[in-house]
């Protein structure tokens, strides 16, 4: 992908790129979205499909995909089911699904890929034991079945190994070129220097020097490391000049560079989902541990309690919660997720005309805010994504709320930061209205007052909590920075209003003494 198509990403989403991949067929970058709570969040990156090229068919283990068009249009299928994906349409990739796209046109084609591990719920606090060996451990419990296992149900090489270095896992299982780096002890990853002297004491996704990425996951008990629980063993990139240097240079062995060539190849993805998995294996493995030397129990019956945990855990997958920040001023990410289940439930319960009308407003919603998210719109723009907004929020909600819109024609020309008014009407969708039993109404006036146009967001809800009203009446003072405010969008209101506009705009919420909550916004004609 160009330079600038990079630079596009990261002016148009706001965020920055974690990781890239390049392939036959196109290439994907990575995306940074909290890197406060990288647990809590999906993965999601910008996929880009070569003019005329093919993703050869490949299964989704461990992992679901929604995938969202951007530009141009690339043909999809899930097993046999085909989807074709132009701009704003919405498809699903599933768990164990066999997945092939490809772009038949001229131009290339991008798309936005969300994925979500499907991994079991977290195990309870694991039980604490005396000393244990993972060597010792090994005599009682087979160890090397249960990586075996794992390595079936994710396709990828596993290796365990204790503190010491011992390998309990069969050598025989890693790519040649892992075994020509541990026959000539050349390595730089766990597996070839001491695993006393590694300097990871939490899980890692390493790329050694020749070019090998693996996760190394350690085992703990009682605050010590025990050992390694390693997966993957293959190449993330296209062949990378100076890596195969590297190897020609370090790795005697005449099979090296042919080695280094028939690397299997990794996507990002497949990695990153093994790795959520990979934590609570090496969780599991320990409390198999302590259960076996506190109960001496024999290795068989070890061995189907890890099966069964594992079938659980394919019965209990469920998607994630997260926050998607595709732009600073974009719909909160928990109304596009819940939207994305909607669409999901609606297709189930009625028939297309629903779907089709839901799926419409949310295209426009996606398509709309990718293009207009730092520019101004007229007010009467704005109450166009109002109305599809709207629409799809009392889909989700039906009989929680009645709207009424009323406008004085003489303002609609007025321009406004890009959904401003949006956020206003969400909050009173989302907090206003929240646990309230009464039915819900939503008010939305615009009228003229001397030489300003005002813009009114009025509704019965809980009402504004106190702290957070006296915090917007301080934003004004330039050093002042409410954490109050964090989530609800209105700083960001006020920020873009305040560049725009400077000091010819009022913005007020107030908390009304019937109920509800009054915000008003102020500007010059």
């Amino acid at each position: 992908m160009p330079t600038d198509i990079i630079e596009k990403i990261r002016k148009t989403f706001q965020l920055d790129i974690i990781g890239d991949q390049y392939f036959d067929w196109g290439e994907q970058h990575w995306l940074q979205l909290d890197p406060d709570n990288p647990e809590l969040q999906p993965i999601v990156s910008i996929a880009t499909v070569y003019p005329g090229e093919e993703h050869q068919p490949h299964v989704h283990s461990g992992y679901i995909e929604i995938i969202i068009g951007l530009e141009g249009q690339t043909t999809h299928w899930c097993n046999s089911r085909e989807m074709r994906l132009d701009k704003g349409k919405i498809g699903y990739i599933s768990d164990g699904g066999r997945h092939r796209h490809v772009n038949t046109s001229t131009k290339p084609a991008s798309f936005i890929s969300i994925v979500y591990s499907t991994i079991p719920k977290s195990l309870k606090e694991l039980s604490t034991g005396g000393d244990i060996e993972l060597i010792e451990m090994a005599k009682v419990i087979n160890l090397d079945a249960i990586a075996e296992k794992f390595a079936q149900t994710v396709n990828m090489t596993v290796t365990l190994i204790d503190v010491s270095g011992n390998f309990l896992t069969e050598k025989k299982n890693l790519p040649e070129l892992c075994s020509l780096c541990l026959q000539e002890n050349y390595g730089n990853c766990v597996l070839c220097t001491s695993s006393q002297s590694w300097p990871y004491s939490e899980k890692k996704i390493f790329r050694c020097k020749f070019g090998v990425s693996a996760i190394q996951s350690p085992i703990v008990v009682n605050d010590r490391i025990l050992g390694y629980l390693g997966c993957g063993y293959g190449r993330m990139s296209t062949v990378i000049p100076q890596e195969e240097l590297t190897v020609s240079a370090e790795l005697t062995a005449a099979k090296a560079q042919e080695a280094y060539l028939n690397l299997s190849f990794m996507t990002r993805n497949q990695l990153t989902s093994v790795a959520e998995t990979l934590s609570l294996v090496s969780a599991s493995l320990v409390q198999l541990m302590i259960n076996s030397m506190k109960e001496k129990q024999l290795s068989s019956y070890r061995v189907s309690l890890s099966e069964e945990l594992e079938m659980q855990a394919r019965l209990h997958n469920s998607l994630s919660q997260a926050r998607l920040k595709f732009l600073e001023s974009q719909v909160n990410p928990h109304f596009l997720f819940n939207t994305l289940n909607t669409i999901a439930q609606q297709a189930e319960m009625d028939g297309a005309a629903t779907l089709a009308s839901l799926t419409h407003s949310l295209s426009n919603l996606l398509r709309l805010s990718l293009g207009k998210a730092e520019s101004l719109v007229t007010l009467e723009e704005e109450l166009s994504y109002i109305k599809d907004y709207l629409f799809i929020q009392k889909t989700r909600f039906p009989n929680k709320f009645d709207v009424t819109i009323e406008m004085d024609p003489d303002i609609l020309n007025i321009r406004i930061p890009f959904m401003t008014v949006m956020v206003l009407i969400e909050n009173s969708i989302l907090h206003g209205f929240k646990n309230v039993r009464q039915q819900g109404r939503l008010f939305v006036y615009g009228y003229k007052q001397g030489r300003a146009g005002v813009i009114e967001v009025h509704d019965n809800g809980c009402g504004i909590p106190d702290p957070i009203a006296a915090a917007v009446r301080e934003l004004p003072h330039a050093d002042y920075d409410p954490p109050s405010l964090t989530g609800i969008g209105i700083k960001n209101i006020f920020l873009r209003l305040k560049h725009y506009y400077g000091e010819t705009f009022d913005l007020t919420i107030t908390r009304l003494e019937e109920g509800g909550t009054l915000a008003r916004i102020t500007l010059p004609l």
